[in-house]
C-alpha cells in the first residue's frame, strides 16, 4: 500500500501542477444544476514530521544525565477519532517505572512504556510523563517529559451530515464505503480506489482520480458525478466488480 500512495503522490503532484494552473475558478452550470468552482489551490499531502527529536532534560538518576525521550517528539497533530501509538524511554538508565499524567478521555497508558488509544473531541492536550528509578514510581525522577496533542475536526467525516465509523479509518456514507488514510484528503473508496477528497461544503465533494481528473458529486446528485476536463455527467456503477462509470456524453463504460 506504501508503494502505492507513493506513486499516486508523484503522480498527482505533477499531473495537477499542469492542470491547477490553467484553471481559474468558474461556476459550471449543466443541466440546470449550479456545481461548485475547481479548487484552483490543493491542500498540500504532508507526513507528519516529528517536531524534534526528543526533549533534553535530566535527572539525578544514579547522577546521570537521563531524560524521558520519544523518536516521535514531544509533538503530535492528529484528527479526532485517528488511532495513537505513542512510544517513550528514558535514555541511559533504564527506568523502573513511570507516571502519567494528563490522558484525556479514550488515551491509555500500556504500563510500560506506551500510550495508545483514540480521542474523539477536539482540543489541545498536554501530558506529562516522568520516569523513576524504581518500581512503583520510587527513587529519583527525571524531570517531566510534556506532550503536546493537538486534536482537529475529523476534516472529511465532518462534512458528512450522515456517516457510519466502521472501525480501523474505515466509514460508510452516501457515497459508499471508504478508509482515511494517515495523509492528508487521501481516501481509499472500496469501489472507485484511491482519491483525493477537497470539500467544499457538507456533503458537497471534488474528487481527483488519477486517470479521470476532478470529478464533483454531492448528496444530492450521487450516483451521479461530473466530470471537469470533459464536461460530461459519469453514472458510477456501484454493485459492478469490474466497471465504474458510464459516462453520457460519450456512451462508454469506464473501467
Amino acid at each position: 500500500m506504501q508503494l502505492s500512495i507513493k506513486k499516486l503522490r508523484i503522480i498527482l503532484s505533477i499531473s495537477l501542477l499542469i492542470e491547477t494552473r490553467s484553471i481559474a475558478p468558474k461556476i459550471v452550470k449543466l443541466s440546470g444544476i449550479l456545481l461548485k468552482p475547481v479548487p484552483v489551490v490543493i491542500k498540500s499531502i504532508q507526513a507528519w514530521v516529528p517536531a524534534t527529536a526528543g526533549v533534553l532534560t535530566t535527572h539525578a538518576l544514579s547522577g546521570a544525565t537521563t531524560e524521558v525521550k520519544s523518536p516521535q517528539g514531544n509533538s503530535i497533530n492528529i484528527q479526532k477519532g485517528q488511532n495513537i501509538n505513542f512510544q517513550f524511554y528514558t535514555s541511559r538508565y533504564t527506568a523502573g517505572s513511570f507516571s502519567i499524567s494528563g490522558l484525556p478521555d479514550g488515551l491509555t497508558y500500556d504500563g510500560s512504556n506506551s500510550i495508545l488509544g483514540t480521542i474523539s473531541a477536539a482540543g489541545n492536550y498536554s501530558i506529562q510523563i516522568t520516569g523513576y528509578r524504581g518500581t512503583n514510581q520510587s527513587g529519583s525522577s527525571t524531570p517531566p517529559f510534556s506532550l503536546e496533542i493537538v486534536v482537529a475536526d475529523s476534516g472529511l467525516t465532518s462534512h458528512f451530515s450522515e456517516i457510519s465509523d466502521l472501525g480501523n479509518n474505515w466509514y460508510k456514507a452516501w457515497v459508499g464505503t471508504f478508509f482515511i488514510s494517515s495523509i492528508e484528503n487521501w481516501v481509499f473508496h472500496s469501489h472507485l480506489g484511491w482519491l483525493y477528497a477537497y470539500p467544499v461544503a457538507d456533503d458537497s465533494f471534488w474528487f481527483f482520480d488519477n486517470e479521470l481528473g476532478w470529478l464533483y458529486t454531492s448528496k444530492d446528485l450521487y450516483p451521479y458525478f461530473h466530470r471537469y476536463s470533459s464536461g460530461s455527467w459519469l453514472y458510477h456503477f456501484e454493485n459492478t466488480s469490474t466497471s465504474r462509470f458510464w459516462d453520457f456524453r460519450n456512451e462508454v463504460v469506464i473501467h
